[in-house]
């Protein structure tokens, strides 16, 4: 049990500064008290996971970052107590944002349209990113790539000095891939060039012990990607040593998922604050210890117990949906709104329904006698936050989603059809591809049939906005029903903040 808490006011003023200093950072920006370091994702940082699965909002970038970062990599490494981390090199050989030591959207498009083999593309940039000095002394991709067509021993000679190097400083020399969906706009391009990356990352896997790459991508277009993979390797590439996936979620031996790291997430973002309040809300767990960044870590009770956690919470809304368990949990209640059609829930929403909330609370309860009132944590729910992430990541499947809406779920699927060709959904998609491939900026890559209803249906199924029912109709969870404007019986209602 906490020894004391904050009052009221303190609780608000904490919550309100942590929340909005946090959902301003991105993950270029994220500073390193914000760091924080889930259990779940553990595995995706061991050297030898080759492939890191992630849909949006995972995390995926983020550890991109952290291992391209020394001072966040030694972080990672030491409270994951994984040493080897700590002599790892990382360079970035594709990531987030325009970086002139990587191909630009425009030259990927057109070494694509050359017929360009992509494992040969990303050999060059691989070696170029390691620092081979007569591909880096070129300036263009395409004569890179041509050197080593005219030098077909060059890219085992220059990997095995690379080994070699590493072997003598007792290093790990890891490439980084991120940002695989911003490859090209079409999709069938961008999963043959991602195509070229996993044979790359295989070719280090197997003929070297001490350079690796790191592959983060999305479920998806993982799948389509393992197309241009030898079948022979693709079970390699993706078996449990080998692939890993960012999660917020941890299922127990009953299938139940528990979300101690959102939690643990909020309780950390609330103990690394620099204020008073942080100081005090840290003094009510003594066990807060300070690492050698200057970074605080919460006890283990915060972290990973699903009962302390709830505990703490309790004190910030109360342990009920109403007056009674029958209304439901708070503990339980936002995780349970805020997840897709597969049950994923990302941190961003769940911060920000937190952050609407309290704004909830300030505007409609600001006499309430805990920081935050339960009916505010359904206005949370209706902040649109997930849908606004996904669309951020996906643009097509809000195209797709719109006119959907004011219709009422479930929907039989010839309904959905009909609804999409009154708004000739298949032509706006491909004409959105088409005028992204001419764009000099990266797009992202849209979906993979866009002419075909039914797989396009299946693709948002894939993707958590859509989900089967035994009925054969299609069902919508409310975290993106409620944003994109359909109705259901029995949904949580929508409140002027989803407007």
């Amino acid at each position: 049990m906490m020894s004391r808490t904050l009052s009221v006011a303190e609780h608000r003023t904490l919550l309100r500064d942590s929340l909005s200093t946090t959902l301003a950072t991105n993950t270029v920006s994220l500073p390193v008290s914000m760091m924080y370091t889930p259990g779940t994702h553990r595995a995706a940082l061991y050297a030898d996971s080759t492939v890191v699965r992630g849909k949006a909002g995972q995390g995926k970038s983020f550890w991109a970052r952290a291992l391209a970062d020394p001072q966040l990599r030694v972080i990672a490494a030491r409270e994951y107590r994984m040493p080897r981390l700590e002599r790892t090199e990382t360079v970035t050989a594709f990531g987030e944002g325009p970086d002139s030591s990587q191909p630009s959207a425009g030259e990927l498009r057109a070494l694509a349209g050359w017929g360009v083999q992509p494992t040969a593309l990303w050999s060059a940039v691989v070696l170029t990113a390691l620092g081979v000095p007569d591909l880096a002394a070129l300036p263009t991709w395409t004569e890179r790539v041509d050197w080593l067509v005219r030098n077909p021993g060059a890219t085992d000679r220059c990997l095995a000095e690379f080994e070699t190097a590493a072997r003598s400083a007792d290093t790990t020399r890891l490439v980084v891939f991120d940002a695989l969906d911003q490859l090209h706009p079409d999709r069938s391009l961008a999963e043959h060039l991602a195509s070229g990356i996993l044979n790359v990352a295989l070719a280090l896997s197997r003929g070297t012990s001490r350079l690796r790459a790191k592959v983060f991508i999305r479920p998806d277009m993982l799948e389509g990607a393992l197309i241009g993979v030898s079948r022979a390797e693709r079970a390699f590439l993706i078996s449990s040593n080998r692939s890993a996936d960012l999660s917020w979620g941890r299922a127990d031996y009953l299938g139940r998922t528990g979300r101690t790291e959102l939690y643990g997430l909020l309780f950390h973002l609330l103990g690394n604050y620099d204020s008073s309040e942080a100081a005090a809300f840290r003094a009510a767990w003594p066990t807060w210890k300070q690492g050698e960044s200057g970074r605080f870590l919460a006890p283990d009770e915060l972290s990973g117990d699903a009962n302390r956690q709830e505990e703490v919470f309790t004190t910030l809304v109360g342990r009920y949906m109403g007056i009674s368990a029958r209304q439901g949990f708070t503990y339980n209640y936002l995780a349970c709104y805020l997840q897709d059609a597969l049950g994923t829930v990302t941190p961003r929403p769940f911060l920000t329904a937190l952050a609407t909330a309290l704004e909830s609370t300030d505007r409609d309860h600001p006499g309430h006698d805990r920081p935050l009132h339960h009916n505010s944590l359904r206005h949370g729910v209706c902040c649109g936050a997930r849908a606004i992430e996904l669309h951020q990541a996906q643009p097509w499947v809000r195209l797709a989603v719109e006119p959907l809406a004011g219709q009422q779920l479930p929907l039989w699927e010839e309904d959905i059809f009909d609804l999409w060709q009154r708004a000739a959904l298949s032509d706006r998609l491909q004409e959105i591809t088409q005028r992204s491939a001419t764009d000099s900026g990266r797009a992202r890559t849209g979906p993979r049939y866009p002419a075909n209803y039914p797989l396009l249906l299946e693709e948002l199924v894939g993707a958590g906005v859509l989900s089967r029912r035994t009925s054969g109709q299609v069902d919508m969870p409310d975290v993106y029903r409620i944003p994109y404007g359909l109705g259901r019986r029995g949904g949580v209602r929508r409140t002027r903040t989803a407007a």
